[in-house]
């Protein structure tokens, strides 16, 4: 016999609902695009990664205008105020107070003056150093006589020893054990001053029988491990990636002075300090394998990859060292208020440049693009970097004060909502986001491992409403509103992955989640 037909349920749901964290994981070029986790990004440009949400990064603000290339930021921190300078490459190189801001142009240093002497380099390298005659700044270059500043007054610095021809030759410099370092160009060479001394005779220590694979001194980085003790070390890195690591006060004595550590990294992308940075009580630097954590170093060898923070995207700062390796402009720096590691890339030299950018919380990436920057500094709260004929304060405010808008776009890494065996058809998209002004937003999604169209963009606005619902007593000032509506998309796969972009000018837009609704076919 026949049995009858069996009638579908009335009322019965047929779409389901599906949803997903935003790419808080942050850029990924290390897995497959069938192995990353779904909160991963295959592309994530001027998206901040944070905790739980990704953010339109902030624009940055003008400080400065003058004629001519800033190619070094220098910060000094006195007792009592803070100042800035701006070394500026131009028809005759000089160094000029950007503290107050705005047009500027008279030289302290340089100039056809010139004003304390001519220097011929603007990419210098210094420290801070307090002694108890004050506070004072020591700045070396490779080419110039070295200078000194000690809040009012420059001059060229006095460093002696029979061994070194001229101050012209002392490439770098570094504070370790209450003693300012420097080192020499082209050579193993390095010299250090007496302690609490900020001038004078050097002691002259060679460092170069230790080193096996040949070269020159590139970096001079100082680190502080804890695993039994706080120990402070300094570390002498070759052109070659060999890091050789001392601790001690006194390098006369071999009581007090001992070789810690010598271990390999990846070659540093350029000399001096613009390679690393300090992270805490880390060291972090800039190599052709990526960002590189010299506590983890010291423990680890460079096969296993293990010191690298940066093994998710090691691949794009490999192939970025490969192409723009030789250019000048690559630098690091930390934004502690910022919570950004961040990483200058010159994809033209004294022209444009990028950044990769972690979550020092999180240790995710992204990447900033419209930045052009060519060095970076960061002092107190605030983080400043110099480009053509500007100094500018970064991660504030909108992008330079103008009509220039910031434009974020990601590609999440592929999700199969839980059916990895079932294809989905998708018909609606909804990114949970909140906003404070009207921002050009669109979405689209890829299926199947394939790159499709980058969505089509349409002007959304937030309101001046409280996005919580008024359950905080305090009133809510910062006018973000949620914004929850769908997007229609259309798309069929086993995977799928969801694309966001946005293109603001100051408004402030964060991505918390995004849901789907779509159909679920039978399985193969």
């Amino acid at each position: 016999m026949r049995a009858p037909q069996r009638q579908g349920t009335r009322g019965a749901v047929r779409s389901r609902t599906s949803s997903l964290p935003p790419p808080v994981g942050g850029l990924n070029a290390r897995d497959s695009l069938a192995d990353m986790k779904p909160e991963d990004a295959i592309l994530l440009d001027n998206w901040f990664p944070r905790a739980t949400e990704v953010e339109v990064r902030s624009g940055f603000s003008s400080h400065a205008t003058f004629t001519g290339s800033c190619e070094t930021v220098v910060v000094y921190n006195g007792r009592s105020s803070t100042k800035l300078f701006v070394c500026v490459n131009t028809t005759n190189d000089l160094i000029i107070d950007a503290t107050s801001g705005g047009a500027i142009s008279t030289a302290v240093v340089g100039s056809s003056g010139p004003t304390v002497q001519a220097i011929t380099s603007s990419r210098w390298d210094y420290v801070n150093y307090p002694t108890a005659g004050g506070n004072y700044l020591s700045m070396v270059n490779a080419t110039d006589t070295a200078l000194e500043y000690d809040g009012t007054t420059w001059s060229t610095a006095t460093l002696t020893h029979a061994d070194l021809a001229s101050t012209d030759d002392l490439f770098t410099n570094a504070v370790y054990a209450e003693r300012i370092w420097y080192g020499e160009k082209d050579s193993f060479n390095t010299y250090y001053l007496p302690v609490r001394t900020k001038s004078g005779a050097m002691t002259k220590l060679n460092v170069g029988s230790l080193f096996k694979l040949g070269g020159y001194l590139s970096n001079i980085v100082t680190v502080t491990d804890s695993t039994d003790t706080l120990t402070d070390y300094i570390g002498f890195v070759s052109s070659e990636g060999e890091v050789i690591a001392y601790e001690g006060t006194d390098p006369s004595s071999a009581s007090t002075w001992a070789m810690a550590a010598h271990f390999q990294i990846g070659r540093p992308v350029c000399k001096g300090q613009r390679a690393w940075t300090k992270l805490g009580a880390d060291a972090l630097i800039v190599t052709v394998d990526g960002v590189v954590s010299l506590r983890s170093a010291i423990a680890t060898d460079r096969a296993e990859n293990a010191s690298s923070i940066s093994g998710k995207i090691r691949r794009l700062v490999n192939e970025d060292v490969t192409v723009h390796g030789s250019r000048f402009g690559w630098a690091a720096v930390v934004h502690p208020a910022g919570q950004k590691l961040i990483i200058n890339v010159p994809t033209l030299e004294s022209s444009t440049s990028r950044q990769y950018v972690m979550n020092t919380e999180t240790k995710a990436w992204c990447r900033f693009t419209g930045w052009n920057a060519f060095c970076w500094a960061a002092t107190r709260d605030k983080v400043y970097w110099g480009g053509a004929g500007k100094l500018v304060r970064a991660d504030y405010g909108m992008e330079d004060g103008t009509d220039v808008s910031i434009v974020a776009e990601a590609r999440q890494a592929y999700s199969y909502f839980g059916s990895r065996g079932r294809t989905k058809q998708i018909h609606l998209m909804r990114p949970i986001i909140a906003i404070n002004g009207p921002t050009e937003f669109g979405v689209s999604i890829d299926t199947d491992y394939e790159e499709g169209a980058a969505p089509t963009q349409s002007t959304i606005s937030g309101s001046g409403s409280d996005p919580w619902g008024g359950i905080w007593s305090a009133t809510w000032t910062q006018a973000l509103s949620v914004y929850r509506n769908w997007f229609s998309v259309a798309g069929e796969g086993f995977a799928i992955a969801p694309r966001v972009k946005a293109t603001t000018l100051d408004g402030q837009l964060l991505w918390s989640a995004t849901d789907f609704v779509h159909d679920t076919g039978q399985g193969l």
